[in-house]
């Protein structure tokens, strides 16, 4: 018997242990942590795996839908399905910035799926924090993901000055979630002004994204100790674009903030509302 064969039993007859554990034995909060275990476990080997893909193409955007295709299959085994909205939005568009709201570390698969259907030439904004979480952390760097400090306000101002000349130079789409950290509550964080001063600047078109909330199928509350992941839908809804030319930083900057996260808010409840309908009727 080959070496290659078996690694392959040895990897089904893991599959079949967890799927045994995961129906018969392990309550909700087990499950969570086995699932974000094997998430991040996942994860990290996959971006061991890719890096000398990377390396034919340090840098280039390109490589972020390709780590998607190749996550993808794998994700879809979590039990979360996607269905997107107006995706075909993201395929027509030039440069342009993308906000999203943000609920978790598992918003990751969601962005993928978006990556594998609709996105191209994109690069994401992150934390510089996250580079050390290794070996992700570098993989996304030559994936081309955009690490900003956001404690030296300097280097943030460099970073986004020199994002705004990629985006209108290289018709580069970015992908930034605006109110900087994660939340799962019923509405949205407050927005940070960074995307929307480079889409003014750059002059290119916001395209809000949407994600549906994850309550009823994902939650990781330590605060009242409250951890569950079920099998589920998540809806992803692309919004229509908002045209930025002829703004300006100081007569438009605020309001294009606010206009942006109160449509999003919009859409997000609308979604809920149509989302909670259909629950009831199934």
């Amino acid at each position: 018997m080959t070496c290659l064969s078996l690694w392959i039993i040895g990897l089904i007859s893991i599959i079949i242990i967890i799927y045994l554990l995961v129906q018969y034995v392990l309550n909700e909060k087990q499950i969570h942590r086995l699932k974000y275990i094997l998430y991040v476990g996942i994860i990290m080997f996959l971006s061991i795996i890719l890096i000398p893909v990377f390396l034919i193409r340090p840098r280039n955007p390109l490589n972020i839908r390709l780590g998607a295709r190749i996550m993808n299959p794998i994700f879809n085994l979590f039990g979360i399905k996607y269905r997107i909205e107006n995706g075909e939005i993201l395929n027509k568009l030039g440069p342009c910035v993308i906000v999203a709201n943000h609920q978790s570390s598992i918003d990751f698969i969601g962005m993928m799926q978006l990556w594998s259907e609709y996105v191209r030439y994109c690069t994401i904004l992150a934390k510089k924090e996250l580079f050390w979480a290794l070996p992700f952390g570098f993989t996304a760097w030559l994936a081309g993901v955009e690490y900003v400090d956001r404690k030296n306000r300097e280097r943030s101002s460099e970073t986004m000055r020199l994002l705004t000349k990629k985006v209108q130079e290289k018709s580069l789409r970015l992908w930034v979630f605006p109110e900087g950290t994660r939340s799962m509550d019923e509405t949205f964080l407050p927005f940070k002004f960074g995307a929307f001063r480079l889409a003014i600047e750059a002059q290119v078109p916001i395209v809000p994204v949407v994600f549906s909330s994850y309550k009823s199928l994902y939650n990781s509350d330590k605060k009242d100790n409250i951890y569950y992941w079920r099998r589920g839908c998540v809806i992803i809804k692309c919004l229509e674009p908002i045209d930025t030319k002829g703004m300006t930083i100081e007569n438009d900057l605020q309001r294009l903030t606010d206009m942006t996260r109160q449509r999003m808010i919009d859409a997000y409840e609308k979604i809920q509302t149509i989302y909670d309908k259909d629950k009831k009727h199934n």
